[in-house]
């Protein structure tokens, strides 16, 4: 035998070679059809896929392969046709088994050279594949209702802060467009100086796998509004290559309220260091003053309850003031007793006292309330009391001219050289000393006289004089 000869044995012929590959690509299920769509060919890929072996299949129907809704709807036909015309068919649908199990299958149905001669069709599974993408799908789109349907603003950006979404919410709040937004334009609408420290955030983030920071984001009317903006990759095992998704939530209120409750802190803690100075500069003053420990803990209760009005009447004010109408009333009315309200009047205009005033003026009236309760108008039948304030005569006014006036009293003789008590060194010393008041106090021969004059604005506290 020639050289040749032996080639030409040795070698498969096309025919033979084509079969040869058909049958060794068993992942692939391969058949040819006639132009009626008979099975002429079914590969052992195809017996796998399918179910069918090549005796059942040869000389049947391909249809077979399709499912009944798919037949109803002569997908089978309009496939064929398709091919008959341009040369091939794409396919990716559900197929059926021989057990009636259903797998999804991406095919292409080719003409053979020969029309005449009919069709071949490759067909693989991509049921996991399918599976897979129409969960990713079902989740972007749940995605995609939650972000647009949440009030935080929502995106979708790259590790270093490269946007690549952002949700109708965004637009709408910063009027910026999505085409504005993509990229670093929403760096736009993040306030100037807040913009270094953005961005710094997201060179970190990268290493710490989250982003955090707050900052002011300005609205579509021009105003900024803080925001708290975190953001995560999709994916944790990839930070560096997967997407990040992120929200940013306005907090603008909330950091009102938290500085707010700042400056309430600092005053509160003001307020109680001036309060036990106030305390202890009190009860140094009553220790001297009283002539036994059991007048010592009256006096000093008393003062204590004077105090402690003012200091309610502090805790209704948001402006830290007092009413002076509120303050005259709260101390008469713990100082009356149930008298006759022809016995007692009080009035002028509104006028607010800052802390530091109303706290002086209110120890400074109990004082006075408890004298009147003890020797004057308060313990007189004859006796009354009226209680004025008005403005200062000078224009424009910046005082307040209080005036405690007591009338009806019989006054005790006085000796000569009458012993100052707390309430007269308060009102004719530490009032000055811690308001720039100016008093009077004058025991009359029916009453006390007292004159109050009060500049109005900031006061300090300096409660020593007490």
């Amino acid at each position: 035998m020639s050289e040749e000869s032996r080639k030409s044995a040795a070698s498969p012929s096309k025919a033979e070679l084509f079969e040869l590959i058909v049958e060794s690509a068993t992942d692939f299920a391969i058949f040819t059809a006639d132009p009626r769509r008979v099975v002429t060919s079914w590969n052992l890929g195809a017996e796998r896929l399918f179910g069918y072996s090549e005796a059942e299949m040869v000389g049947s129907s391909a249809d077979v392969i399709f499912t009944p809704e798919d037949r109803a709807a002569e997908a089978p036909e309009r496939e064929t046709a398709k091919a008959r015309l341009d040369g091939s068919a794409q396919d990716e649908r559900w197929h059926l088994r021989k057990d009636g199990s259903r797998f999804w299958a991406v095919g292409l149905l080719m003409r053979l050279r020969d029309g005449e001669r009919g069709f071949v069709k490759i067909a693989r599974d991509r049921t996991e594949q399918h599976v897979a993408a129409e969960r990713l799908r079902e989740n972007e789109a749940r995605f995609r209702v939650l972000a647009t349907n949440i009030p935080q603003l929502v995106f979708l950006t790259r590790p270093d802060g490269e946007r690549t979404w952002g949700s109708p919410q965004w637009i709408g709040f910063t009027g910026l467009s999505l085409e504005e937004s993509l990229k670093f334009g929403w760096l736009d609408a993040v306030h100037p100086e807040d913009r270094i420290l953005t961005q710094a955030a997201w060179r970190d983030a990268r290493h710490k796998g989250e982003f955090y920071i707050e900052h002011r984001v300005r609205r579509a009317d021009g105003t900024y509004r803080w925001h708290q903006t975190r953001a995560k990759p999709l994916d944790s095992d990839a930070a560096a290559a997967t997407d990040w998704v992120g929200t940013m939530t306005d907090i603008h209120d909330l950091r009102g309220l938290k500085d707010r409750q700042q400056v309430l802190m600092a005053e509160l803690q003001h307020r109680t260091r001036n309060l036990l100075a106030v305390v202890q500069a009190m009860a140094r003053r009553t220790i001297r003053s009283s002539s036994s420990l059991e007048a010592f803990g009256k006096e000093f209760e008393g003062r204590l309850h004077a105090l402690g009005r003012v200091q309610g009447l502090l805790a209704r004010g948001e402006d830290r003031t007092v009413d002076l109408q509120a303050l005259v009333a709260a101390e008469l009315a713990a100082h009356s007793g149930g008298h006759d309200s022809q016995k007692i009047a009080f009035g002028g205009p509104p006028v607010s006292l800052s802390s530091a005033a109303a706290q002086a003026v209110a120890v400074g009236l109990h004082e006075l309330a408890t004298n009147a309760v003890k020797y004057g108008a308060l313990a007189q039948p004859a006796g009354k009391l009226s209680v004025t304030w008005r403005p200062a005569a000078q224009v424009p006014s910046s005082q307040i001219v209080l005036e405690w006036v007591e009338s009806g009293v019989a006054m005790p003789a006085r000796p000569a050289a009458p012993r100052r008590g707390y309430g007269s060194e308060l009102i004719e010393r530490a009032l000055p000393a811690q308001l720039r008041a100016q008093t009077s106090l004058a025991f009359t021969t029916d009453g006390v006289r007292c004159t109050i004059t009060v500049p109005m604005g900031e006061h300090g506290t300096q409660p020593d004089p007490w």
